[in-house]
């Protein structure tokens, strides 16, 4: 890895007016002081011009493969039926394009062509094609007679409208998706100033990642979760299933994800009361508290720590026992995580606190859930992302993007929790009370998400000692960027190499 000496900096969180000199050997900082009194001996020297150096940013959530995947299927967001149907109409498509189609970005309401049958809408178009359309969360989906029949569902009387483990049968049925590039995957984080991710994709991407990255030499610290349903194949074969790698690992996998109910955008979120525009839904729940126990009591055995997906107050809840249930089993402090924790109700924040999860969260999915929070959730809608009252009750959070489901931009995740406005950095601020500070937010994507997802001690802080993973920016100030356009990121280092140097826009 060799030594870097870097001249000339300004050391961000800190003062503006310092600059300083910073001394990185084999890959970990070893020493900060005044600018021009570094120590150059043995090492590579770069002047840095008074730009700013930072943590490098963790994204706690994602689904990493799949968000290259995404790119390349149609979007669908705000499109009208007759554009969607001159998007899906037959052109040059060839070979696997021709009999699976995918698309992604469509919203409520559904236009009238689509209403009450989009499977009758999808077979007029592309009858002999298994086309799968998901909803802007990726709980539901539309999809065509192949695709139903695909799956072993039979389509006559269908509407086409699929949601939960249904869309989930449909889409595993659909066959595997183009080779994921975990390479280029990697160089995307990178370009966003991310040295770090907690990834939850399926099927190939463990093995895909664990291989590709065994020895950090996709630049990142992966770290990701196991499927519930894969874990407990596993078991049921016989075979072994325990935790991978460890803090210094560039792959790691501590987690058994599970699924505990869907989303506010699918009014699947699990509410411990009625939707307010859909009376006698209380949302859906995934998991059985008989299924959730034989999961929890095994995966205490073997050591993991669980990361459930719990959207709404009862789903959140429910999350939280499981979670002490497992810890007590367990007896040891691994990162449990709420994953999401969009809504709570603030009578379960002291037992949330006390058996120890974490929050892992998204405010930048304010930008898109505002608009109909209040529709569906009424008065519960002041829990919703309430970064606020979940900190001051003394609960670990961390901050993701969800990505593909929203921009994976750091800053704009962090803007979402300082000012709570829309995508556009205008209106009204959802619920002021919730905002949080820059320091706080900026925080909950670097030093204080490291042992959330498994990251070396000290990792996010540029403290001696701690490994450098950092990044260097342009912007004058870096708690005003709201965008990674803003901050002007000239380059990033980790794992002992800088990561961005043959970027053509430096």
């Amino acid at each position: 890895m060799g030594a870097w000496l870097l001249r000339g900096v300004k050391r961000f969180p800190g003062d503006p007016g310092n600059r300083y000199d910073l001394r990185i050997d084999d890959g970990v900082i070893t020493n900060w002081c005044n600018a021009g009194r570094g120590d150059s001996n043995d090492a590579q020297v770069r002047d840095l011009d008074d730009h700013w150096i930072l943590p490098a940013f963790v994204d706690s959530h994602l689904h990493l493969l799949y968000s290259l995947e995404h790119a390349r299927q149609l979007d669908l967001s705000n499109l009208t039926p007759e554009s969607i149907r001159s998007l899906l109409t037959p052109s040059d498509r060839v070979g696997d394009a021709a009999t699976r189609v995918v698309g992604h970005g469509w919203k409520d309401p559904l236009g009238e062509q689509l209403r009450p049958d989009p499977r009758r809408f999808l077979d007029s178009i592309l009858p002999d094609s298994a086309v799968f359309l998901w909803n802007s969360d990726h709980h539901r989906a539309l999809v065509s007679s192949v695709a139903l029949e695909s799956a072993g569902i039979e389509p006559v009387g269908h509407s086409g409208v699929v949601t939960e483990q249904d869309a989930e049968r449909v889409w595993a049925s659909l066959g595997p998706p183009p080779q994921p590039d975990a390479a280029a995957a990697s160089r995307w984080l990178l370009e966003r100033g991310i040295t770090a991710a907690t990834t939850f994709d399926r099927g190939d991407s463990i093995e895909c990642l664990r291989r590709e990255n065994s020895e950090g030499q996709l630049g990142v610290r992966l770290r990701h979760g196991l499927p519930e349903c894969q874990f407990l194949e596993i078991l049921e074969s016989g075979a072994g299933c325990h935790p991978e790698g460890g803090e210094d690992s560039s792959f790691a996998m501590p987690w058994i994800k599970i699924f505990l109910d869907g989303t506010l955008g699918s009014r699947t979120a699990w509410m411990k009361s009625e939707y307010d525009d859909d009376p006698n839904n209380f949302g859906v729940v995934r998991r059985t508290a008989e299924t959730l126990e034989k999961t929890a009591r095994l995966a205490a055995e073997h050591g993991w720590a669980l990361a459930i997906h719990a959207i709404g107050d009862a789903a959140v809840a429910e999350a939280n026992r499981w979670i002490h249930f497992t810890r007590e089993l367990r007896g040891s402090d691994l990162p449990d995580r709420i994953e999401h924790f969009q809504c709570f109700d603030p009578a379960d924040l002291a037992a949330i606190r006390q058996a120890g999860s974490i929050a892992s969260m998204q405010p930048c999915h304010l930008f898109q859930d505002r608009k109909i929070i209040e529709s569906r959730w009424g008065s519960r809608a002041a829990h919703a992302l309430a970064m606020n009252s979940i900190d001051e009750a003394g609960i670990p959070i961390v901050m993701g993007s969800d990505a593909p489901i929203e921009s994976a931009d750091p800053w704009l995740d962090i803007d979402a929790a300082v000012r709570r406005l829309d995508r556009d950095g205008e209106g009204n601020s959802f619920y002021p009370q919730q905002r949080v500070s820059f320091e706080k937010a900026f925080g909950w994507r670097t030093a204080a998400a490291a042992f959330a997802n498994m990251l070396p001690s000290g990792w996010g802080t540029l403290e001696p000692g701690s490994v450098a993973d950092l990044q260097i920016i342009g912007a004058d100030d870096p708690s005003q960027v709201r965008c990674v356009a803003d901050a002007k990121l000239i380059d990033v280092f980790s794992l002992g190499q800088w990561r961005l140097g043959d970027r053509e826009d430096r």
